[in-house]
């Protein structure tokens, strides 16, 4: 399954400059990062990363360097009382997010790499596994959709190292006869109480059919933008790579996601599910690292395109808390992972997976007071939205839905539409992100036609509605105006009531009696309302 390396430009890794054109896997730094994608099932270097976890995984929790710990510097599980200035420290939907998570693996690595020397030195391996070795990311847009669905399923299912139970017994074993620490089981979940018993993901996960749908990884839109952060609000809207500029705050969840942190990044935690699809568990599930160290690499992807990082004293001069290898707490500032002495380490390409072009609409910002709402609807108090078949609901009054889509077209009167789906909350995260559509029929609910508006991610809508943060629900707003102005010229939006359909990316089957009881009784998602608003 594995393809040879080809000769790419590489660039330097954090900074994106030029250098000369080298091998993939010779490009001049000490630790090159590998695709899983493009591996065999045990390549060394997951077999090492199994290794070390599972040792990582029987440390006592309060030492640094277990797994336990390092998972709680991302977000600490209800069930740990245990408290450290270092635990729950992530920053999402603010400008830090990129900074931050790039010293979390930095670290992480150097926690790996010192273990599997430890295990290598304990059973006499020689040469040193150690010597090299370095995290893998997870492409999971590697393959593009195609006419061949079977060809499409190799880098959007789980790398097969995470799906397999057992592992072998050694680096050049065939049988699986050892438990993989790589591997979560699949849970649907009947209560929060129940989510938090065990790590997990959500059922289907672990099949090699299983596979992440191309429009939710897609990152053709995010490696598209040509600015770094910016100052969301409705006046002065503007998508950006790496969130909203957040300045000294390292809140959890601010509302301005960039285009990265929600395609690909929310839509996987939300994807495979289970503990990944919460900040509080997620690192504790062994893909969770891989697939932000494929986040890392499409942001160095983006600056390879000239692109600049943010240059504001605020931005580079932010403490993060981490512990390295020694289990030593290190206070580094955002600056320090911007350059390339003494971090590293390069990626085997730069090139492949940054996707195709989508149709999509772009997220708004949340609406600012000030603003004119036309139409609503009422969740009666909440709506539920169903894990299995499409949620639709009516905006109310339909005529000044018409009259304001109509109006679109006038140039005397420019404004935007902003639809937004109010208070979204879940108990505990659903396994799979949800597509909103705008007036589609039944049977055209495809996120590749003209009436898809956007994703709704539940990653950290948990996190937010329970003590872990002091928010409320979220609030999901889209800029529908030039999707309006799309589906007016072709025909597709007459007049009368607008319908918004919310849909399950992957819906989950009802197979049976007992399953079906099971999964009435399982925790929902939800919205409180909706509504279109002209700016």
């Amino acid at each position: 399954m594995g393809r040879p390396p080809t000769p790419v430009r590489i660039r330097s890794p954090l900074l994106g400059r030029p250098d000369q054109a080298r091998s993939n896997m010779a490009n001049g730094v000490a630790f090159v990062r590998r695709d899983a994608s493009n591996m065999r099932d045990w390549d060394p270097a997951l077999y090492w990363y199994a290794r070390a976890v599972g040792r990582m995984q029987q440390r006592p929790g309060t030492d640094p360097t277990s797994w336990v710990f390092q998972g709680c510097i991302h977000g600490v599980p209800p069930t740990i009382t245990e408290t450290n200035e270092a635990f729950s420290q992530c920053p999402h939907g603010g400008w830090f997010f990129l900074p931050w998570h790039r010293g979390y693996l930095w670290y992480f690595e150097r926690i790996v790499r010192a273990t599997i020397k430890e295990i290598a030195a304990e059973e006499n391996i020689t040469p040193d596994p150690s010597t090299g070795w370095a995290l893998p990311y997870w492409d999971y847009a590697l393959d593009t959709p195609t006419s061949d669905p079977i060809e499409d399923f190799t880098s959007r299912a789980l790398p097969a190292a995470f799906r397999s139970p057992k592992m072998p017994d050694s680096p050049n074993g065939t049988k699986l006869t050892v438990d993989n620490p790589l591997f979560l089981p699949e849970k649907q979940a009947t209560s929060t109480a129940d989510f938090w018993q065990t790590p997990h993901r959500s059922p289907g996960t672990n099949s090699a059919f299983e596979v992440l749908p191309y429009t939710d990884i897609n990152p053709f839109t995010a490696i598209s933008q040509t600015v770094f952060a910016a100052t969301h609000t409705r006046q002065t809207d503007q998508p950006s790579f790496g969130s909203e500029i957040s300045y000294t705050s390292m809140d959890h969840f601010r509302r301005g996601f960039g285009e990265l942190e929600n395609v690909p990044h929310n839509q996987v935690h939300g994807g495979v599910g289970g503990w990944m699809g919460s900040v509080a568990g997620a690192a504790r599930d062994p893909i969770f690292w891989l697939h932000h160290s494929n986040i890392d690499r499409l942001w160095s992807s983006w600056l390879s395109k000239d692109n600049l990082n943010p240059d504001h004293t605020s931005w580079l001069d932010q403490t993060f808390i981490f512990f390295d290898e020694n289990g030593q707490i290190q206070k580094p500032t955002s600056r320090e992972f911007l350059g390339i002495d003494p971090r590293d380490y390069g990626y085997e390409s730069l090139t492949d997976g940054n996707g195709t072009r989508p149709v999509v609409v772009p997220p708004a910002q949340v609406p600012e007071a000030g603003e004119r709402v036309l139409a609503t609807a009422a969740g009666n108090p909440r709506q539920l939205l169903s894990l299995h078949e499409p949620t639709e609901v009516s905006l109310e009054p339909a005529d000044a839905v018409s009259r304001a889509m109509r109006s679109m077209t006038a140039p005397s009167t420019p404004q935007n539409l902003i639809l937004t789906v109010h208070n979204v909350r879940t108990d505990v995260p659903p396994g799979t992100p949800f597509h909103v559509f705008l007036n589609g029929p039944s049977g055209e609910l495809d996120p590749a036609g003209p009436y898809f508006v956007g994703w709704i991610s539940f990653f950290g809508a948990a996190d937010v509605d329970g003590a872990l943060h002091d928010h409320g629900g979220h609030d999901v707003s889209f800029d529908v105006t030039e999707q309006v102005l799309r589906l007016q010229e072709q025909g597709l939006l007459p007049d009368g009531p607008a319908t918004i359909s919310i849909v399950p990316s992957v819906p989950q089957p009802v197979a049976g009696a007992a399953d079906a009881a099971a999964k009435a009784t399982a925790p929902q998602p939800s919205f409180g309302s909706i509504s279109l608003t002209t700016v």
